[in-house]
């Protein structure tokens, strides 16, 4: 099981990355989370259908996304569980 960091989130890393590329998903979606605090965090929203265009939506073979596994002391890109599939 992965590593709980804020409420029911988790760090983005290339291990739900591969797991959601291996499940069909296209696209990823990324909305800023009001949380307070030095630190700066969005949730990624994972969408296996063509999103509505904007700024914050990406292909999940970008290298936009690729940029997301990058650890940024300030910037944190969190996953809530419930687009993780358990893990034994």
């Amino acid at each position: 099981m992965k590593k709980e960091t804020i409420a029911g989130y988790v760090e983005f890393d290339a291990i739900i990355l591969k797991d959601w590329i291996a499940n069909g998903v296209n696209y990823i979606k990324l909305v800023n989370l009001n949380l307070r605090g030095a630190i700066e965090a969005f949730e990624l929203i994972p969408n296996s259908e063509m999103p509505e265009t904007g700024d914050l939506i990406h292909h999940i073979h970008s290298e936009d996304v690729k940029d997301l596994l990058e650890k940024m002391e300030k910037i944190k890109f969190l996953v809530h569980e419930i687009y993780l599939e358990e893990i034994d």
